[in-house]
């Protein structure tokens, strides 16, 4: 089985590929990452698991083949990974990862990895993707998480070992603050670049410890590394939680209750396209003194048109579960737009040109969202794809 997927999905070959499916491509490009560096050496069966942090999202995924169901796995190669949900007014999201720990329940040692730059061979690089000369120093890993949104991701530790079981997760994000590598925010109007500190707990706990100039996201939540089939997601919800600082010097910030961990084998995903001439009118049936912002928003349960609200919050409406950025697709004639991992359920979701006046601290002064078209009552199972077109 381990040479047949290699050999199926070789990221060599994806080279070739033309991009005439982006969301075709993402997944091809995901199951190839994971199962191009299966080990050939005969061994106990393992578990290949896969985080990863997503684009406004933080992606936490493992996947997992066992070709033995009477076969007990005691070790498994992990892989982390991250990914992101989208925001207005910023051209970058810069998250620089030190280290990633797992944090075994049944009292064993936690299993810590440094988080390092390298190329799709795991080979060390600089920042112009160029071999480390030996000798020095690998760089920490920087990832822009818009560059990774909907079901993309980015892998922060890849086919590391660690033993089944249930786990916590600590994951650890350098501050605005860092004198050598920071993480920062781009601001799209002036290019200029804003310190951005990730709103972490203060301390990684089973005497992890913490780092300086870092923060700590800590994922309580217990999740299993296990024989089977895995792929856990963290995600960090940049609209809701990226906060800029009130202080004139205080900078960015990602809240931790905007980041969660989900296991993404038992979701799927809602995408679909918006017409160009949709995208032309809600601009011009849609006053706006602050410009536009096209976004769907989703809602949880079958949520009629005009009973969908914003983040800010109404009285007698529903409140968004999450937004995705309406994008142009690779025609560039239409628009697109994707939500990457959804729990199987009941939703609805809303197209607005106006996401930009919408926050979880209220409605921008003298501007008033609204919900331009519909979808309600569609359902999501787990491996499958649902679509809304506007």
């Amino acid at each position: 089985m381990t040479t047949l997927l290699r050999n199926v999905f070789n990221l060599q070959y994806l080279n070739y590929l033309v991009f005439k499916s982006p969301r075709l491509l993402r997944k091809i490009s995901s199951f190839s990452t994971t199962f191009n560096r299966l080990p050939t050496k005969k061994v106990t069966p393992m578990n290949t698991i896969k985080f990863s942090l997503v684009g406004a999202a933080v992606v936490v995924a493992l996947f997992g083949c066992n070709s033995d169901s009477n076969t007990i796995t005691t070790t498994t190669p992990v892989t982390l990974s991250v990914s992101d949900a989208p925001i207005d007014d910023v051209s970058e999201v810069v998250i620089t990862y030190s280290k990633v720990a797992f944090l075994p329940l049944d009292g064993g040692s936690p299993q810590i990895f440094e988080v390092y730059k390298t190329d799709e061979e795991g080979n060390y690089v600089d920042e112009n993707g160029d071999p480390i000369p030996d000798g020095e120093d690998p760089l920490p890993l920087s990832v822009n998480l818009l560059n990774y949104q909907g079901s993309d991701v980015q892998e922060l530790v890849e086919d590391e070992v660690i033993p089944s079981g249930n786990y916590k997760l600590c994951v650890f994000a350098n501050d605005g603050a860092h004198p050598d590598y920071p993480s920062y925010v781009i601001d799209e109007a002036t290019g200029n670049q804003i310190p951005l500190t990730v709103k972490g707990d203060g301390a990684c706990p089973q005497g992890v410890g913490k780092e300086p100039n870092s923060g700590v996201l800590f994922f309580n939540n217990t999740f299993a590394v296990n024989p089977d089939n895995n792929e856990f997601v963290v995600e960090f919800d940049l609209r809701r939680g990226l906060k800029d600082g009130t202080g004139q010097n205080e900078g960015y910030s990602i809240q931790r209750t905007s980041v969660t961990l989900i296991n993404t084998v038992t979701t799927g995903e809602i995408q679909g396209d918006v017409a160009a001439q949709t995208y032309a009118d809600c601009e011009i049936d849609t006053s706006s003194a602050n410009d536009y912002a096209h976004a769907v928003y989703l809602y949880e349960g079958s949520v009629a048109k005009e009973d969908m609200g914003p983040f800010a919050g109404e009285d007698g409406k529903a409140t968004p579960i999450a937004a995705a950025n309406v994008v142009p697709d690779m025609e560039q004639v239409n628009y697109e737009y994707e939500f990457g991992f959804v729990e199987p359920g009941t939703y609805s979701v809303g197209y607005t040109c106006t996401a930009n006046d919408d926050s979880e601290e209220g409605i921008i002064a003298g501007e008033t969202f609204s919900i331009y078209q519909a979808t309600s009552g569609l359902t999501v199972s787990a491996g499958a794809d649902t679509d809304a077109n506007f």
